[in-house]
């Protein structure tokens, strides 16, 4: 739904297109980590910068990451001009802050890949809140705020969301740097879509670039949430429903759920299936035997991984699990066992290519939900509080 105009967009684009195979090149590694090369963490720079030439002679301290210096922009293309009046149906634009807050992709970019390089694991964790954001009430970081003039729970307190979710710090990090660059401009939605976009880049999604123009709600309702997130045991046509109603269809909820590939989940919410008679039959036994030794959950912070081959990278090669009958999540299981489903993780299995295309176009549909636009919502000051 994002719109382009002009040559000036055509041309960025043509050169977009030529320079991503490079640039996927030089940024992605081989390994299984894409965030680590050679044992040394590095930071994936937003394709829409270019990097500067380095002096690799000088290494940087010991446990210190080499900084990478991001120049001025040379895009995306700037759209000020085009855009139109707010509250006469505006649309989400890429490069929509190209005239009022020309650094803002390179300011989130920047801070949010120096938090990556300290903790890889907040990548997943950003894929999951702009998802739980998204979902519950269109993409307009509701899931970010604390309180709210009506004084009822926030959605970030909803029991399936709590301690589930979090990275929070980096969001306000970056909305600080975003309000002394350009005060008043950028919003706390489209800081979750960038930041989602850099995570998923980080863990080897090719780039791509989000259109912007979201603006923030003024509601957060932890009584939302529960009938409008998949849970760990949803049943399998409960989920093709869900993603019915917010437009998706059963491939794209498959493809999304590929996501699983990253990340992990408390031992304490998917234990249980691997103890209960009802379910173990569903169940590989080589796999619930390796499963019941690693499930006597010592302490609530206790995380099992999604997928333990390729915990940081995405990839389609996940389904091979579901398909195998070695899913952590029931309610990936339930979506395998779906005929429906089943065909679809089998298409796309051995595919990882059209996986990362069909993955990429189904999350900027998912980021184009319910949003707030022109003078809907306003732009927080901070994320955590309405204005």
């Amino acid at each position: 739904m994002a719109a382009g105009g002009g040559i000036a967009a055509v041309t960025f684009l043509s050169c977009a297109i030529l320079l991503l195979p490079l640039v996927a090149a030089a940024l992605l590694p081989e390994n299984n980590n894409p965030g680590q090369e050679n044992g040394r963490k590095l930071r994936i720079i937003n394709p829409f910068y270019l990097e500067p030439e380095r002096n690799e002679t000088s290494p940087p301290p010991p446990g210190q990451v080499d900084p990478i210096l991001v120049p001025e922009p040379v895009g995306p293309p700037e759209y000020g001009s085009e855009m139109p009046e707010p509250g006469k149906g505006q649309t989400l634009i890429e490069g929509f802050y190209g005239r009022s807050c020309p650094r803002a992709e390179m300011i989130v970019n920047q801070t949010i890949n120096e938090y990556f390089s300290k903790d890889p694991t907040l990548a997943p964790a950003y894929v999951r809140l702009f998802l739980h954001d998204c979902l519950v009430n269109g993409c307009d970081a509701s899931i970010l705020l604390d309180e709210t003039p009506s004084g009822e729970d926030v959605e970030k307190k909803a029991p399936h969301n709590g301690r589930f979710v979090r990275g929070f710090e980096a969001i306000d990090e970056i909305k600080s740097q975003l309000e002394a660059e350009c005060p008043g401009v950028v919003s706390c939605a489209d800081i979750l879509a960038y930041t989602n976009r850099d995570a998923l880049v980080y863990t080897g999604v090719p780039p791509y670039q989000v259109a912007a123009g979201r603006r923030d709600g003024l509601v957060s309702l932890a009584k939302n949430v529960e009938h409008n997130i998949p849970l760990p045991d949803s049943p399998a046509e409960h989920m093709v429903q869900l993603f019915a109603r917010k437009g998706l269809s059963l491939e794209e909820l498959v493809v999304l759920t590929g996501a699983h590939s990253i990340g992990s989940a408390h031992c304490s919410i998917v234990s249980g299936r691997f103890f209960d008679p009802k379910k173990t039959a569903d169940i590989d036994p080589g796999y619930l035997i390796k499963m019941r030794s690693l499930t006597f959950c010592e302490d609530d912070s206790q995380d099992l991984p999604f997928d333990p081959y390729s915990q940081q990278k995405m990839d389609s090669r996940f389904y091979k699990e579901l398909l195998n009958k070695k899913a952590l999540l029931e309610s990936d299981q339930n979506l395998a066992n779906e005929p429906r489903g089943n065909a679809v993780m089998k298409r796309y299995v051995g595919d990882q290519q059209g996986w990362l295309k069909k993955f990429t176009s189904s999350i900027k549909k998912v980021g184009e939900m319910d949003v707030l636009t022109g003078d809907q919502g306003e732009i927080r000051r901070q994320c955590r509080f309405v204005n």
